[in-house]
């Protein structure tokens, strides 16, 4: 945890980790696509986020703590993000499916629903995306 991260509110911290993931799995498969910058830029824009935020999630994560959402709610949300970040290439990549489901874990989530509630979630998003 730097400085700066001990003058933050706990939820800002949150906001910050969770960016930090979404990074993680959109360079998993090796290459950050438009599509995959465009819903950061959403999860940003939503999270109060900055284009500074986003420059230390990718040049130096090691120093953003892990932090999950203390409400379940979040945690769903935090979750379909990930999950819709997985999608946006229009290719589930084995390595941002593993990576999604061990921050799933991570998380908090059991390990024996972790695959239902993915596949929920992109039937979800497929259906609101008529895809």
């Amino acid at each position: 945890m730097s400085l700066i991260d001990l003058f933050k509110s706990r939820e800002s911290r949150e906001k910050l980790s969770h960016l930090k993931n979404l990074v993680a799995v959109a360079f998993a498969d090796g290459k950050l696509e438009n599509n995959e910058m465009a819903a950061l830029t959403t999860v940003m824009a939503r999270d109060g986020l900055t284009a500074s935020d986003l420059e230390r999630c990718i040049k130096k994560p090691q120093g953003i703590k892990f932090l999950p959402p203390e409400t379940p709610g979040k945690r769903v949300v935090y979750l379909k993000d990930m999950v819709l970040l997985m999608m946006c290439d229009g290719d589930i990549d084995d390595r941002e499916l593993a990576l999604c489901k061990a921050t799933a874990i991570a998380l908090g989530f059991k390990h024996e629903v972790i695959d239902a509630m993915i596949m929920n979630i992109i039937t979800d998003i497929k259906r609101t995306l008529n895809l």
